[in-house]
């Protein structure tokens, strides 16, 4: 049930205990003009009736969306523990991940499924997950192997215990629709470093060829734009980006994204791999793209909030999600997604996915960069917003600026090199006056280190910040703009 359902079940009712203190007088002899004569014998008998539960729900926050919610809840609300403790709805809230911290502090959120690991490693860090540390969770965590692909499938607190664990894996690539690529006479890329091509701007300004998402609104591409950042180097990360940015539409969220290459808007989109298998099943001209040596493993956690009422609850959950009945629902048809345990694939649910076994063969064989999570975490705050000052809330100047640059490499203005040296001037990161120091800072991958509690828990700040890196991307873009036009009669 969505967050903004009114709940189905009915609400918890409770039998207390009655005690009933009853005054025993015995041999009393009522003296008009004195009182007692004997002093009264008091006895308390305490009548205890059973404590009962009526039906109860479990509330379940995540970033997961409602093709998920639709096939986990039944088979949850079926299953023998779920019955057995009265758990006749699950409320889900979907919100974006900036409010999760408030949910969990107002003991809203009974479990945390789905998001990505950095967003669970900031729950780790600020105390929000519970240890999963009873002997049930032990058992669970012991199902899971400790890593694929060179990914931890687990994460632990300082004190040692395990807090979140993976409930499904993911690999990070673009889905292509060939029928758009076939149309254009555009080529099949393989690489980030393939969409960095003028080739997918040579239809600009009129035609985007890439969907990207906005990062503070979308998880898993940001997952991709870290893998950038880390693989090909902070600096020249963000100049990849702003090639690519440069030749996309931007949109609000990873679903969004997706439906533009799906339904032909544009060529390509960035893409978590499930969302890949989901188009490609729903449009035989789409196709999902692991890149070449350029993408990671990721493990999707499941936790359990550290402020739960409702503890035996959601461990039963986190067991059941971690379960062969459980883990047999990623292989749905209308979810498509990798399990973290391979035994989902020997449940009779698994009949005709196939394709799916051998996507996953492939996902936990596969080598990618050496990602560092802890430096995902360091960051992250500081990338998401800096990417949507210089790439969403300036679009218009990049897109400008870009499609001049290819319309002088297209007539022959400018050579290979120059293209490269005139899209490294556009998309370097930029510098401004910080806020706080009035020092000038170039956006540097220690200045995002050091600037990222400051853009979580600073609005003023991460507010000011953000204009000024708008304000200077902009001016940067046309700079660069005008220098390309200046080279074209």
């Amino acid at each position: 049930m969505s967050e903004f359902q009114a709940a189905t079940g009915g609400s918890t009712r409770l039998i207390a205990i009655i005690v009933i203190a009853i005054v025993v007088v015995a041999g009393v002899t009522v003296v008009l003009l004195g009182g007692f004569i004997n002093p009264p014998t008091t006895t308390t008998t305490t009548i205890t009736t059973t404590t009962t539960s009526g039906p109860t729900t479990l509330t379940i926050l995540t970033r997961h969306d409602t093709s998920i919610h639709n096939v986990f809840e039944p088979a949850f609300l079926a299953s023998e523990f779920a019955v057995s403790h009265q758990i006749t709805d699950v409320i889900w809230k979907t919100p974006s991940a900036e409010f999760w911290d408030d949910l969990i502090d107002l003991g809203q959120v009974d479990v945390c499924w789905g998001g990505g690991p950095t967003l669970f490693d900031q729950l780790n860090r600020d105390n929000r997950l519970a240890p999963l540390n009873s002997s049930l969770m032990l058992e669970v965590a012991a199902r899971v192997p400790d890593t694929i692909a060179g990914a931890n499938m687990k994460r632990n607190n300082t004190h040692g215990d395990t807090v979140w664990i993976a409930a499904a894996i993911s690999s990070f690539g673009f889905t292509v629709n060939h029928a758009f690529l076939d149309e254009y006479g555009l080529p099949v890329p393989h690489t980030w470093t393939d969409l960095a091509n003028v080739t997918y701007g040579s239809l600009l300004p009129a035609t985007p060829t890439i969907a990207m998402g906005n990062a503070p609104d979308t998880t898993s591409n940001t997952r991709i734009y870290e893998i950038i950042t880390q693989g090909f180097g902070w600096d020249e990360g963000w100049i990849t980006m702003a090639r690519m940015a440069g030749s996309s539409n931007i949109y609000g969220g990873s679903v969004e994204t997706q439906s533009a290459v799906e339904t032909g808007q544009v060529g390509i989109a960035m893409s978590i791999d499930f969302y890949g298998f989901q188009t490609q099943y729903r449009n035989s001209a789409c196709e999902y793209i692991v890149p070449e040596g350029q993408t990671i493993v990721n493990g999707d956690p499941i936790a359990i909030s550290a402020t739960t009422s409702k503890e035996e609850l959601a461990e039963g959950f986190v067991d059941f999600v971690l379960s062969g009945p459980g883990q047999v629902l990623w292989l749905n048809p209308s979810i498509r997604r990798m399990p973290v345990m391979r035994e989902a694939f020997d449940e009779p649910g698994a009949a005709g996915a196939q394709d799916l076994y051998a996507s996953y063969n492939q996902t936990i064989a596969t080598t990618g960069i050496d990602f560092n999570d802890t430096l995902s975490l360091e960051t992250n705050a500081a990338l998401i917003n800096y990417w949507e000052s210089v790439f969403t809330d300036a679009h218009t100047e990049l897109v400008n600026c870009w499609a001049k640059i290819v319309e002088a490499y297209e007539g022959a203005y400018i050579d290979l090199s120059e293209v490269n040296y005139y899209a490294g001037l556009m998309g370097l990161p930029v510098t401004v006056q910080d806020p706080d120091t009035s020092l000038n800072e170039k956006f540097t991958l220690e200045y995002a280190k050091s600037i990222n509690n400051n853009m979580i828990y600073d609005a003023t700040f991460a507010a000011a910040i953000q204009n000024l890196w708008t304000n200077a991307a902009k001016s940067q873009y046309i700079a660069v703009m005008n220098q390309v036009i200046a080279l074209m009669p």
